[in-house]
């Protein structure tokens, strides 16, 4: 295993309550007795950031756990990992929306360039559960979202082998 995805999900109480130093706490505990040779691949979600995420949720996960969005190359598989709460709900942080959207273009332009033959997005929000063409609820992006960012990935030419990877439960 050359590395080891993980939301923070388990801490299920939301940012300022009572509950979440301890519970960070105690994950990070737990953590320390992974493997140092198979690095831990932090994946935000709501519970992290809150459904409308805000810069200060945003700031405290990046504090806690690194960023909230980032890539990497694995073997030749080029892996992103995305802040979908960004897309479900940016009303509270459009800078930090338009900031990833900046980075994930700059991302593709560059898979295409190293002509990436496999792309892996890690996300706690799927795009979508079934299909591309399926109606939003709670447990996917809304459909224009969906659509703009599945259409990104073909552009970079990386949609043909595009693996999306939800770290949501099913819902």
């Amino acid at each position: 295993m050359r590395f080891s995805p993980l939301r923070t999900c388990p801490l299920q109480r939301g940012q300022g309550t009572p509950w979440r130093e301890a519970q960070t706490r105690d994950l990070k505990n737990v953590l320390k007795g992974l493997r140092r040779d198979v690095p831990a691949v932090f994946v935000s979600g709501n519970h992290d950031l809150g459904n409308v995420p805000t810069p200060e949720t945003i700031d405290d996960y990046c504090r806690q756990w690194g960023d909230d969005y980032f890539a990497f190359w694995v073997g030749g598989v080029f892996f992103l990992v995305l802040n979908s709460q960004l897309y479900f709900d940016h009303s509270k942080c459009p800078e930090q929306k338009k900031a990833q959207d900046a980075w994930l273009a700059e991302q593709l332009a560059l898979a295409g360039k190293r002509a990436c033959k496999h792309a892996v997005v890690f996300q706690h929000i799927p795009l979508f559960l079934k299909s591309p063409d399926e109606e939003q609820d709670y447990f996917n992006l809304e459909k224009s979202v969906r659509q703009e960012l599945l259409d990104r990935f073909r552009q970079a030419g990386t949609a043909s082998s595009l693996v999306l990877v939800r770290c949501a439960p099913q819902g």
